[in-house]
């Protein structure tokens, strides 16, 4: 499969595009900074912002499917989701790239309830622009007429892939930590197999929060308004 990949250059987004390679998936990633990117056989970097709809196009055309991983990044507006998202399904109908899988997070949509309290209030207050931006991001795909699916994982950690995950679109947990290698590995389980078309899966496991995991989520916030 060829794949394009936007955010390649985040944690996540490094652990798909090495998983990827792995698998004998080629990858297109769309990047700022090429320099700051390991390259490898299976990868062809393309320099260019997603705010850039051409940028954006040369990277869809002539793919398979396509991986939505962005995030606030610094030196970009703060809608840099949505706006990036736009452009992203554009080029997809304009070159006829039908599989889109899109990266959110749990607290979107139906998945409010299934984050702790201190998630929620954070949510709507610090986070608030962020995770509007999301969901403007999330309304986009949607609407649109592309064979999406949306990720809404729990926690994210740099731990090593444990393979014990639990993922549903009405599964009764809670957003506890999950590490970037399970996620990047149940993305490309959704992409391989066709799995949860014009659906929103949550994704997470069912491991007790502890201390460290919420200091690691508390300096992730302090971060992303950082803009980093």
């Amino acid at each position: 499969m060829e794949l394009a990949v936007f955010g390649a250059t985040g944690d996540t987004g490094r652990e798909l595009t090495a998983q990827a390679g792995n698998r004998g998936h080629d990858i297109r990633a769309l990047t700022r900074s090429p320099a700051s990117f390991s390259t490898g056989s299976a990868i062809t970097i393309i320099q260019g912002n997603v705010l850039d709809p051409e940028a954006v196009s040369a990277t869809v055309e002539g793919v398979d499917a396509v991986c939505c991983l962005l995030g606030r990044t610094q030196n970009n507006p703060d809608d840099i989701v949505s706006r990036g998202t736009a452009h992203i399904v554009t080029a997809m109908e304009r070159h006829c790239v039908e599989r889109l899988v899109v990266l959110t997070s749990m607290g979107l949509g139906g998945s409010m309830c299934t984050v702790p309290w201190y998630v929620r209030l954070a949510n709507a207050t610090v986070l608030a622009d962020l995770m509007a931006d999301k969901a403007r991001q999330e309304e986009q795909v949607m609407q649109s007429e592309l064979d999406w699916t949306i990720v809404r994982p729990g926690g994210l950690t740099d731990e090593p892939s444990t393979g014990e995950y639990v993922h549903g679109v009405d599964v009764d947990v809670n957003a506890g930590p999950i590490p970037r290698a399970d996620v990047a590995e149940f993305l490309l389980w959704v992409l391989e197999n066709e799995q949860y078309v014009h659906e929103a899966p949550s994704l997470t496991t069912e491991r007790d929060i502890d201390i460290p995991f919420l200091w690691d989520q508390a300096t992730g916030v302090v971060q992303r308004l950082a803009g980093r």
